[in-house]
Parts: structure tokens; C-alpha cells; sequence
């Protein structure tokens, strides 16, 4: 049993432990002890150093304290050598938390190891703020008693899925200047993703990119595609950890008219990843950005980048200069991180070069 089984810290917190293991492997759970005033829902996550999702759990049937255990749905290969970050969401703190406990030495059970602080950075790690994320901060080197469960036996044969893709199957009126994405259920390979595009008239030339922190793919077109026109993107051969091969995905789109410079069109592609992707600013705030256009035409939709932090029900509102509403619309079917899109229930006209 911890020594301080619940922190008196009630905000809500992402802790995590920094771990290797001298043999590869799967890590098929994480583990958490619990004290009585841990409560609410807790997720638990695998991490690579750099900050690569590689599993969620939410963890269910709990006791009221002690050691609790949530398995992923699918083993998750970790390889021989290699610092992971295991940790767990608690939405109201009161987390089991010891100081100093990694100062001078790590854990060591057979082939895992905790490390001691300084192996390969701090040890513990946390990160505040409601809905969690990767945990790179460290305190006084504190032992939040996050564990994971490792095997060596247990073998990954699930491969991996395309579970999120932009534009949508059957999408129509999209942008020429558009990008396609594939998000997977899984960490994979970046070497091994294949994605192509072709319409009737040939294939598309371009290049194919991968995020393994959303765990997203990406093609961008050498250049704009062709108006009113129908493609079909395919993605293959993306293996995961374990060498596993995904069955490949094809879906189709239509591109809209070519009116003005390649519209409909944004600001920024959605190729684009902001330098800061979440600023650790946990104040209710309206954001917002000054822009004008060339040509007069018609605002559809706003768009925002959100982190995985970023939680709660989003409202985005179209302003005139002088601060009149111009229209305002409530974000639904959010993904968990990346560009967010919603329709405005109107277009409103936009004059040429009026700031907005």
C-alpha cells in the first residue's frame, strides 16, 4: 500500500510512470492503486517517449481502493530497451502519490524496470487539465503508482483498422486544394503506409506523411485536384508493432466547382499542425482571427485546431468588425484532437476585402 494512498489534490491530473523492459514484448494493461478518494471515471494510456498514443483503456468494476486493472483490447507490442509512459486520467485528482521515491533508484521486477530519475529524464510524470494527455511534466522525482502488465508470450494478431478519414466517404464539393487523411486504430509503421489517389483520368501525384502522435497518414497532391470530379484514396500495407498487415481501405469523393482561387477554401490546409498544439491554459476563453477576402462570396463553416485537452461543448461565432454577430454554430461529432469543421446553418455573405 502507498504511503499516501490519496494526494489531497483535487484538480483533475494525468500521471504516469516512465518504464522499459529488457525483452520485447506486449503490454496487455495498466494498472493503478486507488485510495478512497480517487472517484470518477479513469483512463488509462500507453505512450512512447515521443508522445505516441499507442492504447486507451477506460477502466470499469472498480473497488474502492486498492490495485485496480484495465486490459486493452488488443496486446500492445513494446520493444526490448525502449522508454514507454504508462499513466491514467483522474478527473478529480486524489491520486496515490509518494515524493522522492525515484531520486536515487528505480523499480526493478524482472524483465521491467521503473526508471530512476535522470535514466531518461524525470520520473513520475503528470500533466493537469480536464481530459488529460501526455505527461511530460516530473516533481520531486514522486511515485504516482501507475504499473503496467507486460507478457512475453502473448502474441498481437489484430491488425490494424483505418478508424477516422478526411474528406468523408461519399463527400461532395470538396475543396480542389485538399489533403487525404487516414486515421488508424493502432500505432503503425510509418515506412509501410501506401496511400494513393486516382480518378477516372489517372492516378494523382503526391506525397504520403504520418503523425504517429495522432497515428494519421496523410496525402498532398503535388497539385490542386480537378473540379466536379470524382476520386477514390486507397490505404495499404500499413503493418503495426507486431508486423501485423491491414486489409486495405478504399473510399470515394467528389471535388466542387473551381470558383475564385480553388473554393470552397480556408485559411490555413488541413495539413497544417499548430508549432503549440495546447497551450496548458486551462481559463474559458473566445479565440479568434482577424481575415478578409479577394473576392465577395459566402462564409459556410468555421474551423478550429483542437488538442486532446481541449474538451467541453464548442461554440464558434462569425463577427463583423465592429463586433455585430453576423451567425453562430455549436461544434458536434468532434474527434478527439486535429481540424474541427462545422457547417454555419446559414452561409453569410461575405463582401470583398470586408474584415471579419
Amino acid at each position: 500500500m502507498p504511503p499516501t494512498p490519496s494526494d489531497p489534490d483535487n484538480a483533475a491530473v494525468e500521471v504516469g510512470v516512465k518504464f522499459r523492459s529488457d525483452v520485447a514484448g506486449v503490454v496487455t494493461g495498466i494498472r493503478l492503486y486507488k485510495g478512497t478518494g480517487n472517484t470518477g471515471t479513469h483512463v488509462g494510456h500507453l505512450w512512447s517517449s515521443a508522445g505516441a498514443n499507442l492504447g486507451t483503456v477506460t477502466f470499469s468494476g472498480e473497488t474502492a481502493s486498492g490495485w485496480q486493472q484495465a486490459n486493452f483490447s488488443t496486446p500492445i507490442a513494446v520493444s526490448a530497451n525502449t522508454t514507454y509512459i504508462a499513466s491514467y486520467y483522474a478527473p478529480n485528482g486524489r491520486y496515490s502519490g509518494d515524493n522522492g521515491w525515484f531520486a536515487t533508484q528505480g523499480v526493478d521486477n524482472g524483465y521491467l524496470h521503473a526508471l530512476r530519475d535522470g535514466v531518461d529524464g524525470g520520473n513520475g510524470v503528470y500533466r493537469y487539465g480536464t481530459g488529460g494527455g501526455f505527461p511530460t511534466n516530473s516533481y520531486q522525482s514522486s511515485n504516482y503508482w501507475v504499473d503496467v502488465v507486460f507478457d512475453t508470450t502473448v502474441t498481437d494478431t489484430t491488425p490494424p483498422s483505418v478508424t477516422g478519414r478526411t474528406p468523408a466517404s461519399g463527400a461532395t464539393g470538396v475543396a480542389p486544394g485538399t489533403s487525404v487523411t487516414a486515421t488508424f486504430s493502432e500505432a503503425v509503421q510509418s515506412a509501410t503506409v501506401i496511400m494513393t489517389l486516382a480518378s477516372a483520368a489517372g492516378s494523382v501525384s503526391g506525397t504520403t506523411t504520418y503523425d504517429g502522435t495522432t497515428r494519421t497518414a496523410t496525402f498532398t497532391p503535388s497539385a490542386a485536384l480537378a473540379a466536379t470530379t470524382t476520386y477514390t484514396a486507397t490505404v495499404s500495407g500499413a503493418r503495426d508493432l507486431a508486423g501485423n498487415v491491414m486489409s486495405p481501405v478504399s473510399w470515394s469523393f467528389t471535388t466542387g466547382t473551381a470558383t475564385g482561387l480553388g473554393c470552397p477554401c480556408t485559411i490555413w490546409p488541413s495539413t497544417t499542425t499548430p508549432s503549440t498544439v495546447d497551450s496548458n491554459d486551462t481559463s474559458a476563453v473566445d479565440l479568434g482571427v482577424k481575415f478578409q477576402s479577394s473576392s465577395a462570396g459566402y462564409i459556410t463553416g468555421l474551423r478550429f485546431y483542437k488538442a486532446t485537452a481541449n474538451t467541453g461543448t464548442h461554440t464558434g461565432t462569425l463577427w463583423s468588425s465592429t463586433g455585430t454577430q453576423l451567425s453562430s454554430v455549436t461544434f458536434t461529432g468532434e474527434t478527439a484532437s486535429g481540424w474541427q469543421t462545422m457547417t454555419l446553418p446559414s452561409p453569410a455573405p461575405s463582401t470583398r476585402s470586408s474584415t471579419r
